[in-house]
């Protein structure tokens, strides 16, 4: 009886994830712009930006430097990953392509409220800095956001973006 259970609840959810998929092919296309300062993945970039294919980027920033330094095994140094995203996300801008806010905060969410702000404001105070923009969405890395994430966000005036509201992917789904 419980295999038959376990069954129903198995069938269920992967229905469940196939209408996901299909309906979000429909949707438009968010890329979650991790890997920027590798240049094969910006060459990548700047092809869908001239095709129009992309409907919003929602970038990283330096905040989130030591992640990707161990994600893609980066041996730059924090300034100068700054100031290669500086200079790719000024050129995205300057062909009118839409960039809102993407930070990984903590896969599992064992992060602090403080932990939280404080890769908000690092974040917020580059784009402004070094691009001169405030962005009016978020996505949160691997989807993992919390109450003190939604706190946040109504502080800075932040829509949250969740799974289910555009078809997404990862820039460096492009060169793997």
């Amino acid at each position: 009886m419980l295999y038959v259970l376990k069954s129903k609840m198995n069938l269920k959810h992967l229905i469940k994830r196939l209408v996901f998929h299909i309906t979000n092919n429909f949707k438009p296309l968010t890329v979650h712009t991790e890997a920027i300062f590798i240049d094969g993945v910006w060459e990548k970039i700047k092809e869908k930006a001239l095709k129009k294919e992309v409907h919003t980027w929602y970038v990283i920033t330096p905040a989130n430097y030591e992640l990707s330094k161990v994600l893609f095994n980066i041996k730059k140094s924090k300034k100068e990953v700054s100031d290669i995203m500086e200079e790719r996300y000024k050129w995205l801008l300057k062909h009118n392509q839409k960039l809102e806010l993407h930070i990984h905060l903590n896969k599992i969410m064992n992060i602090t409220y403080k932990e939280q702000e404080k890769l908000f404001r690092e974040s917020l105070e580059w784009m402004k800095k070094k691009l001169g923009i405030r962005p009016k969405e978020f996505v949160s890395g691997w989807w993992a956001y919390n109450r003190d994430t939604i706190k946040i966000l109504r502080k800075q005036g932040l829509k949250l973006i969740k799974e289910n509201q555009y078809k997404a992917t990862h820039d460096y789904n492009w060169v793997i």
